[in-house]
This record gives C-alpha cells, structure tokens and sequence, in this order.
C-alpha cells in the first residue's frame, strides 16, 4: 500500500510548492507533476503516467478534486475507474477518502451519478462519434493507449466529452482518442452474429477444360 501525489499546477498559479508541502505532511515521497500554462488546455500528461503506473490497495493523494479534471463529470468518471481498480483517492481539501472505512458507500454515490451523467448524454455523445467516423481514419499511426486509459476515453466518451477534451486530459493526440473508439466500435460489432468473427464462406469454379480447335494461350515471350 503506497500514497502516490498528484500536483496539478493551473496557468494563475504561481507554484506547486503548497501542494508539495501538503502531500509531504501525508507521508506521500513518490509524487507526479502537471503544470499547464494554458487554461483552455489542462493538460495532465503525468496523470496519465500515474494512473498507468498505480497498483490495487494504492491510494492516490491530492490538494483538491479539480486537480484530477477540470469538469465535475470527468472527476466523477476517474474516482469510479480507480475504485473499481481497487485504487483509493484522498483529497486533502475536501476530507474526502475513498481507501477509508466509508470508500464503498462513497464509491456507490459516485457510480449513482456517473451513471446518471452517461444516460443524459449518451445520443448526443454517439451523434458525435458517427459523425467524426464519417470524416474518416485520421492519418499517422498514433502511441497506442494502455488499457487503463481506454477506459478513460470510453468513460469520459460516454460523460459527452468531446474528443479534444479528452485528448487534453490524457495528454495524448485527437488521432489517438479516435483510433481507441474506432477500435472498440469494431471489437463491439465482431462480436455480434453475422460480424467479422463469422466464418466466411468460399465458392470455388472448376477451371474451364482446353477442347481441341481452341485458341493457344499467348505466351509471355
């Protein structure tokens, strides 16, 4: 069991040195970094690193929720991805602790409301996705994702994130993200009857037989 930090520096702020000392009086040694000189790209690069790197029983520690995401519905989708990995989150600020007695009752209302979130934004989030399929493949073969982190682009897909806020969040590139959900889309439609895991049916013609009189094939000399 080990506390991991998580310092998200915004563009007005000047240092990362109060939540440094924060995490240090929680015992946390091990910790990783994100500044963003840009508020309209919160990009959280080492958060990626992080969560590809955190292990069941592991407790990630921060200053405040808005370190994680800038949107309620991403911070929502993130505390239930790594509760169900099994990986708690302390937020100093807000006293809340998800690896403590009351994380599962916690972790319930968090998955009552993301739930919640998908159901309302669901046609408008697929109307989206069709609509950037039919644009078609974006060129370049993109750094594949860990499967932790499709799970985030599915998850935050489904909150009705569009694709840039998505990559921004990941630190990755939009022909990233579309390459993940055109991935899962076709893994979707194989396993349904009648798709690419069916067996193909081959019919095979008899070559036609040389009857005397016919024409000599024209050789290649």
């Amino acid at each position: 069991m080990t506390n991991i930090g998580y310092i998200w520096v915004g563009p007005l702020e000047h240092s990362s040195e109060y939540q440094r000392d924060l995490l240090r009086q929680r015992g946390v040694t091990r910790v990783y970094e994100d500044i963003s000189g840009n508020s309209t790209a919160a990009i959280r690069a080492q958060l990626t690193i992080a969560l590809d790197e955190i292990q069941p029983q592991d407790t990630l520690v921060i200053w405040r929720l808005d370190r994680l995401a800038s949107t309620l519905p991403q911070v929502l989708s993130l505390l239930e991805l790594l509760g169900n990995r099994g990986v708690g989150v302390c937020s100093l600020a807000e006293s809340l602790d998800t690896s403590g007695p009351d994380g599962v009752a916690l972790l319930k209302v968090v998955h009552a409301f993301t739930e919640l979130e998908r159901t309302l934004t669901r046609e408008r989030t697929m109307v989206g996705v069709y609509a950037a399929r039919a644009r078609g493949r974006v060129g370049g073969r993109p750094r594949a994702l860990s499967d932790t982190n499709v799970e985030r682009v599915l998850m935050l897909r489904d909150q009705g994130a569009s694709v840039r806020e998505i990559a921004q969040q990941l630190g990755t590139s939009r022909a990233t993200v579309y390459r993940a959900i055109e991935q899962h889309n076709a893994e979707s439609d194989d396993s349904e009857p009648g798709g690419a895991n069916s067996r193909d049916i081959t019919i095979r013609f008899p070559a036609p037989q040389r009857r005397e009189g016919d024409a000599q094939p024209l050789s290649d000399g």
